[in-house]
């Protein structure tokens, strides 16, 4: 019986795993850096060192999160740093009481005009994010030209706690991956996420609604990067116009290294916490042997030509 069973499980195991993505690269980056990191950089397993690297992970995880949303539904999203910016220039340029619901509001219209685009008038995802970065940029910096201000004190209170020893930013990343994996595993949204991107005419066909959820996914992305905004502005007690410009390239970067698939239908929220673990832990490394930040862009655009290569050409996007 249990000789049965076994070669009736495989078949199961070996589908899940095609549908995550997950690869050797995906858990072989991350642990590379880390053991030469700890035998390189003796502080480096310092508790603070190690909470320092969770608070600069936390932003890029979760917009890399919503980014995983869209990428699953076979788009992306390249606004993403832009809407991080413009919700930065809100915290600090407006009301405080009216600065957290104006973010979620310009949030939730950048999603429904990047979805409306792409899914009912058929603009290419790289075209509509693109034009709407370069709008957002434009609106944040009209909103708060030069940086500065002040983040509202309940905010930094929310993000720049410690609760039994740990920083906030542990409970942000374990509340917004707990979150995502059961949108994507534990509701029928996920399960047609997954269908729509493997294949949008057969789910069509199969009754499966297209549009809607395609639309959903954008706006999802898209409040996650007001999020993530609100915590980087929250962190560093200040807000920048300019503050999210390199998280379109790091979160498509961080998920390609976690295994998601451009072409959609394929990736998992364990993959994108791997592919964030890396980029940060390449930065950290970084920082603490004193090698120039601005080696650290030419590094993540090597990393994304080296993750997107490894995909079967098959699988690429349009």
């Amino acid at each position: 019986m249990s000789g049965g069973f076994v070669p009736n499980l495989l078949p199961g195991l070996a589908a899940r795993r095609a549908r995550t993505g997950l690869g050797l690269v995906t858990f072989a980056l991350p642990l590379l850096f880390f053991v030469a990191l700890s035998i390189g950089a003796p502080e480096f397993l310092g508790f603070a060192n190690l909470a320092n690297v969770n608070s600069q992970i936390t932003a890029l995880l979760i917009v890399s999160l919503g980014q995983l949303l869209v990428a699953l539904s076979a788009g992306v999203d390249l606004s993403v740093g832009s809407m991080l910016s413009l919700t930065s220039a809100i915290l600090v340029g407006v009301d405080p009481g009216l600065a957290v619901p104006l973010a979620l509001l310009a949030g939730l219209a950048v999603g429904l005009a990047n979805g409306i685009g792409v899914a009912v008038f058929g603009v290419h995802p790289l075209v509509m994010t693109l034009a709407m970065m370069t709008f957002l940029q434009g609106l944040a910096l009209l909103v708060s030209p030069v940086p500065g201000g002040d983040v509202p004190d309940w905010l930094e209170a929310v993000v720049r706690f410690d609760l039994a020893g740990l920083p906030g930013a542990f409970f942000w990343c374990l509340a917004v991956v707990a979150g995502m994996a059961l949108l994507l595993h534990r509701t029928r949204f996920g399960l047609r996420i997954f269908a729509l991107g493997a294949n949008a005419e057969s789910a069509a066909l199969n009754g499966i609604a297209v549009v809607a959820p395609q639309i959903a996914c954008y706006v999802i992305c898209s409040l996650f990067a007001v999020l993530a905004g609100m915590f980087l502005s929250a962190r560093v007690a200040t807000g920048d116009p300019t503050m999210g410009m390199p998280f379109a390239l790091e979160s498509v970067t961080a998920i390609a290294l976690g295994g998601v698939q451009l072409a959609g239908g394929i990736g998992s929220v364990t993959g994108v916490v791997f592919g964030v673990l890396t980029l940060g832990l390449m930065t950290n490394g970084m920082n603490l042997v004193g090698i120039s930040p601005f080696i650290r862009a030419a590094t993540t655009g090597v990393l994304l030509l080296l993750a997107i290569s490894l995909q079967r050409r098959r699988f690429i996007g349009v």
